[in-house]
């Protein structure tokens, strides 16, 4: 009796699945889950609903789509390659979080598939999870250290963290050595190395100009010391001393008045002095009675003494010296 084509295959989908059973396979597929941690833990130490929810989900949909397939086994390895598929989807449609945990899944059914890790890198360096892209890609390189596509990843993950030269050497130059003729590759090897040019190019530029500001700051600070000196830098001043001049002045000019010599006056008694007029007192042991002055020297006197005694009329700001900002001398 012969069979048709289409009654050959309704007799091989009318036949049960090989393999183990469809709860057998469910929890081996919890159980690879949990060794590579794929579930979190709350602080009280129950399991992560959210994450359960998703690894029931995925499994349900991978187990649907294998029963409607010519798949003929439930098994783990047929699991693991339909869930790369279903992340390759993802991938198309841009739900890269979603072919991550599909990649992941597959991982965790088989641990030494190279290809696996290297699709999840894809999904990683699309979320911008460089580093971890990076380490997929060295673990695909691990497993199979002949499979172009994972340096090439590698290189287009180090050249997304602007790193140039790894993406290079690490990652294209090794791609093509395996794979010749990949135009795409080659013009990935001179974008990267445009950019080390230009990366080369600001540093020159960073360096140039600190190396001009050091140089003006250097020359500034030599024209300051070898600047002429300031007249007050040279000339100390000392209130006392001036005080004392001044008082010599007025004192010679009172004698003058009064016909006697400066030294005929030093031996006097301070308390026989009965004058009402106050007396102008610079530090602590310099004395001057006015009423030994003339009247028209006096008030110019006075002035020039309470200056030179810090009793100058209040209001009177000192002037700033912006430059350095201390008080220009007076």
């Amino acid at each position: 009796m012969k069979i048709g084509h289409e009654g050959l295959a309704q007799l091989i989908f009318s036949q049960p699945l090989t393999g183990v059973s469809k709860d057998e396979l469910c929890g081996q597929f919890f159980d690879a889950l949990e060794k590579v941690h794929f579930f979190r833990t709350n602080p009280d130490g129950t399991d992560d609903s959210v994450q359960l929810e998703k690894a029931s989900r995925i499994f349900n949909d991978a187990a649907t789509e294998m029963e409607r397939s010519e798949c003929q086994e439930f098994g783990l390895k047929n699991l693991a390659e339909l869930l790369k598929s279903q992340g390759n989807k993802a991938m198309q449609l841009k739900k890269y979080p979603d072919a991550i945990d599909l990649y992941t899944c597959a991982i965790a059914l088989c641990e030494e598939n190279a290809v696996y890790y290297c699709n999840r890198a894809a999904a990683y360096t699309q979320v911008h999870k460089y580093t971890e892209a990076i380490q997929d890609c060295l673990k695909s390189i691990e497993i199979d250290p002949n499979y172009s596509k994972a340096y090439s990843r590698l290189g287009l993950a180090y050249y997304a963290q602007g790193n140039y030269r790894d993406a290079i050497d690490k990652g294209f130059r090794k791609a093509l050595l395996l794979d010749p003729s990949n135009e795409s590759i080659k013009e990935n090897i001179r974008v990267a190395e445009q950019k080390l040019i230009e990366e080369q190019h600001r540093a020159d530029h960073s360096q140039n100009s600190r190396s001009s500001q050091e140089s003006q700051n250097q020359s500034a600070r030599g024209s300051r010391g070898n600047a002429a000196p300031s007249p007050f830098d040279s000339m100390p001043f000392n209130a006392n001393d001036l005080a004392s001049m001044f008082m010599n002045i007025a004192a010679n000019t009172a004698n003058a008045y009064q016909g006697q010599h400066p030294q005929e006056r030093q031996g006097e008694d301070s308390s026989t002095n009965s004058s009402n007029e106050p007396e102008i007192r610079i530090g602590s042991n310099i004395n001057l009675n006015l009423n030994q002055m003339p009247e028209d020297l006096t008030g110019a006197f006075r002035s020039v003494m309470e200056v030179l005694s810090g009793a100058a009329p209040p209001g009177r700001e000192q002037p700033q010296d912006h430059s350095n900002g201390r008080t220009a001398p007076n």
